[in-house]
Protein backbone atom coordinates (compact mmCIF):
# COMPACT_ATOMS: atom_id res chain seq x y z
CA UNK A 1 0.00 0.00 0.00
CA UNK A 2 1.00 3.61 -0.42
CA UNK A 3 2.60 5.49 2.46
CA UNK A 4 0.56 8.70 2.12
CA UNK A 5 -1.24 9.88 5.22
CA UNK A 6 -5.00 9.92 5.57
CA UNK A 7 -5.03 13.71 5.25
CA UNK A 8 -3.04 13.58 2.01
CA UNK A 9 -5.42 10.99 0.56
CA UNK A 10 -8.46 12.99 1.63
CA UNK A 11 -7.14 16.29 0.24
CA UNK A 12 -6.16 14.66 -3.05
CA UNK A 13 -9.57 13.06 -3.52
CA UNK A 14 -11.36 16.28 -2.53
CA UNK A 15 -9.35 18.29 -5.06
CA UNK A 16 -9.91 15.64 -7.75
CA UNK A 17 -13.67 15.88 -7.07
CA UNK A 18 -13.47 19.67 -7.37
CA UNK A 19 -14.96 20.22 -3.91
CA UNK A 20 -14.17 22.79 -1.28
CA UNK A 21 -13.96 21.72 2.35
CA UNK A 22 -17.37 23.29 2.91
CA UNK A 23 -18.93 21.40 -0.01
CA UNK A 24 -17.48 18.10 1.21
CA UNK A 25 -18.77 18.91 4.69
CA UNK A 26 -22.27 19.51 3.38
CA UNK A 27 -22.24 16.32 1.28
CA UNK A 28 -20.79 14.08 4.00
CA UNK A 29 -22.25 15.46 7.21
CA UNK A 30 -18.73 15.79 8.64
CA UNK A 31 -17.95 19.29 9.93
CA UNK A 32 -15.68 21.53 7.88
CA UNK A 33 -13.45 22.00 10.92
CA UNK A 34 -12.97 18.23 11.31
CA UNK A 35 -12.22 17.81 7.59
CA UNK A 36 -9.66 20.62 7.80
CA UNK A 37 -8.09 19.02 10.87
CA UNK A 38 -7.86 15.68 9.05
CA UNK A 39 -6.29 17.25 5.97
CA UNK A 40 -3.71 19.07 8.11
CA UNK A 41 -2.82 15.87 9.95
CA UNK A 42 -4.29 16.84 13.32
CA UNK A 43 -6.65 13.87 13.11
CA UNK A 44 -4.80 10.98 11.47
CA UNK A 45 -7.12 8.04 12.08
CA UNK A 46 -10.81 8.94 11.98
CA UNK A 47 -13.52 6.42 12.82
CA UNK A 48 -14.79 4.03 10.15
CA UNK A 49 -18.19 5.68 9.82
CA UNK A 50 -16.54 9.07 9.26
CA UNK A 51 -14.32 7.59 6.56
CA UNK A 52 -17.34 5.90 4.97
CA UNK A 53 -19.32 9.17 4.93
CA UNK A 54 -16.40 10.99 3.30
CA UNK A 55 -15.85 8.19 0.75
CA UNK A 56 -19.57 8.20 -0.13
CA UNK A 57 -19.60 11.98 -0.54
CA UNK A 58 -16.50 11.81 -2.75
CA UNK A 59 -17.99 8.96 -4.81
CA UNK A 60 -14.85 6.86 -4.41
CA UNK A 61 -14.44 3.64 -6.38
CA UNK A 62 -13.68 0.50 -4.33
CA UNK A 63 -9.85 0.67 -4.75
CA UNK A 64 -9.75 4.33 -3.65
CA UNK A 65 -12.17 3.63 -0.79
CA UNK A 66 -9.94 0.75 0.36
CA UNK A 67 -6.84 2.98 0.24
CA UNK A 68 -8.61 5.68 2.26
CA UNK A 69 -9.73 3.10 4.84
CA UNK A 70 -6.22 1.67 5.03
CA UNK A 71 -4.71 5.14 5.59
CA UNK A 72 -7.24 5.86 8.35
CA UNK A 73 -6.54 2.54 10.04
CA UNK A 74 -2.77 3.13 9.82
CA UNK A 75 -3.22 6.51 11.54
CA UNK A 76 -5.12 5.14 14.53
CA UNK A 77 -3.04 4.75 17.69
CA UNK A 78 -2.57 1.21 18.84
CA UNK A 79 -2.69 0.17 22.46
CA UNK A 80 0.31 -1.83 23.48
CA UNK A 81 -0.51 -5.07 25.21
CA UNK A 82 1.31 -5.48 28.47
CA UNK A 83 2.20 -8.84 29.97
CA UNK A 84 -0.55 -10.00 32.32
CA UNK A 85 -3.30 -8.10 30.52
CA UNK A 86 -2.21 -4.54 31.29
CA UNK A 87 -5.28 -3.77 33.39
CA UNK A 88 -4.30 -5.73 36.43
CA UNK A 89 -2.71 -4.27 39.52
CA UNK A 90 0.65 -5.67 40.50
CA UNK A 91 0.15 -8.64 42.83
CA UNK A 92 2.13 -6.94 45.59
CA UNK A 93 -0.50 -4.16 45.86
CA UNK A 94 -2.98 -5.29 48.47
CA UNK A 95 -4.84 -2.06 49.05
CA UNK A 96 -4.95 1.55 47.98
Amino acid sequence: METRSFGEFLRGHRHAAGLTIEELSEASGVSARVIGDMERGHSRGPQRRTVAALADALGLAPPDREALNWAAKAGRPRLETLPGGGCELPRAVGDF
